[in-house]
């Protein structure tokens, strides 16, 4: 008999008098989907739930349905108008395809195709699940550097196998949990909060946003107190400006529910996205208006464009780089071309403010369209070891010819910072208008897992090109402060900044 066999058969008889269902019993489709959703992270927020769901014949009250929701939030399964059948008994090809999809985990690889497709799964098949998935745990444990790295390790080792064996709640959280707050610990204890550590759903909303693409409403957000959730503004012809969103609606509850101080803009933000298609209800207040606004917003993919620019007069023209991530210099490019065919065009004007900073690389590449050729346009220090990013000179329009002009504030950061600061370097006659930035002058790094979660770490810290100056923890100073006029702007569109930048 095969080995997979023989272990189904030795923990059917050890487990046979533990159980109260015969483990000879087949498993239907609705038993996997729920055996299988238990197995995958606890913690995600509460926001699954949420999902509107196009399985046909679910019952939305059931346990089935909710399972389902769970995986499709984790993006393990797909949300469609299909029926799932499950009332219907599975065979070991789909349990095995479910089971390595939503697991990782391969069950039976020495069984033929053809023998999955006519084998049903029992309840004895998942005591064999469980043997697999324990003998997997206890591999990674054993091979933790947290047995013999210090002795300080084998406490914090101790008091994890403590906690998950004797804790009386212990029933109320799981391994994952335990794991996953230890990791969080490590990261937050060094004191440099740009490193952090991502769980899997977290890890989904951030390396989403570097590629400029993602299930959402399509609206720029913030909160600057705790549970204030404000549009700054709709993105044009996404569903949210469709819907009705404008400026400075304030969220006040998502799908009925309330959004208070205790919750977090990420939090919050993940009970809007996902998936493309589904609606979600946003309960809003608007300036003005005397009772909350309730509006209903299809989601859909949304696709950033880092780069938007245009001629705002007969000689000057407009640049908004919003960040520094995936195909930045592309559309970079792209602008500068803009500018070139234009005849009369003596001052262009960068707008970074709001832009969080992206890939050091990018911001590199772009300086080349500014800074002599060989001459550096950043400079990384690794702490034993420095390297520069020489100018590549991409030779497409005569700098001589232009004024420049930067639009900054608190929000520019990273990698704004080192354009800014490169280009003051280079160009000393250059003015930066309205306050000083972010000061975030170090290098941070991502190294990704197989579960899907993320760590963000520093590994260096940069200066500007060719005066070699730091900005952690400094800044960069604008040569004019003027005010953002908050009211104009939300209720004319009038940017009494950008107005300055055009007449300096």
């Amino acid at each position: 008999m095969k080995t997979i066999f023989k272990l189904f058969l030795t923990l059917f008889v050890f487990l046979f008098s533990l159980v109260t269902v015969s483990a000879d019993e087949t498993i239907t489709r609705a038993d996997a989907f729920m055996y299988l959703a238990d197995k995958v992270d606890d913690n995600i927020p509460d926001s699954f739930m949420y999902i509107d769901l196009y399985y046909t014949w679910v019952d939305e009250s059931s346990k089935q349905w909710q399972a389902l929701q769970k995986l499709v939030y984790l993006w393990l399964i797909n949300n469609s108008k299909t029926n799932l059948w499950l009332d219907k008994s599975i065979n070991f090809q789909l349990f095995e395809a479910l089971a390595i999809k939503i697991l990782g985990l391969k069950i039976a690889s020495d069984i033929s195709i053809q023998e999955k497709k006519n084998i049903l799964v029992k309840q004895s098949d998942l005591f064999a699940v469980e043997s697999i998935l324990h003998e997997r745990a206890e591999s990674l444990k054993s091979n933790s550097p947290l047995h013999w790295v210090s002795p300080k390790s084998k406490i914090l080792s101790d008091v994890y196998d403590t906690l998950n064996a004797s804790h009386y709640d212990r029933n109320n959280f799981s391994e994952d949990q335990l794991i996953t707050g230890a990791i969080k610990w490590a990261t937050e204890s060094i004191g440099d909060k740009y490193t952090t550590y991502f769980p899997p759903v977290e890890s989904k909303n951030f390396t989403e946003n570097l590629d400029g693409s993602f299930e959402w409403i399509g609206a720029y957000i913030e909160m600057p107190t705790p549970g204030e959730l404000i549009i700054i503004s709709p993105i044009v012809d996404s569903p949210a400006e469709n819907a009705g969103l404008k400026w400075w609606d304030k969220i006040i509850s998502v799908d009925g529910k309330e959004i208070t101080p205790e919750n977090t803009v990420t939090e919050v933000v993940s009970w809007i996205k996902w998936p493309k298609w589904s609606s979600v209800i946003l309960t809003i207040q608007r300036e003005g208006v005397s009772n909350p606004i309730t509006l209903t917003v299809v989601r859909d993919t949304i696709i950033i464009k880092d780069v938007e620019h245009e001629k705002i007069s007969q000689n000057t023209y407009y640049i908004q780089i919003k960040s520094f991530w995936n195909n930045v210099t592309t559309e970079f490019r792209e602008a500068l071309e803009a500018v070139k065919t234009e005849t009369w065009i003596t001052k262009i004007i960068f707008d970074v403010r709001n832009n969080p900073g992206g890939y050091l690389d990018e911001v590199a590449y772009m300086l080349s369209y500014f800074v002599p050729e060989w001459e550096p346009t950043a400079i990384i220090d690794y702490g034993n070891s420095e390297k520069e990013y020489i100018s590549r000179w991409y030779d497409l329009l005569d700098t001589t010819q232009y004024e420049f002009v930067f639009l900054q504030n608190w929000g520019s950061a990273s990698a704004s910072e080192i354009m800014v600061g490169t280009m003051k370097d280079y160009y000393p006659d250059m003015t930066i208008i309205w306050e000083k930035s972010f000061w975030k002058g170090s290098v941070q790094s991502l190294k990704n897992y197989f579960d899907g979660s993320t760590l963000k770490y520093t590994t260096a810290k940069w200066f500007t090109g060719k005066t070699k100056t730091g900005i952690d923890a400094v800044w960069i100073t604008p040569d004019i402060e003027i005010p953002l006029d908050i009211e104009s702007l939300k209720n004319s569109d009038y940017d009494n900044q950008l107005e300055r930048a055009k007449t300096n």
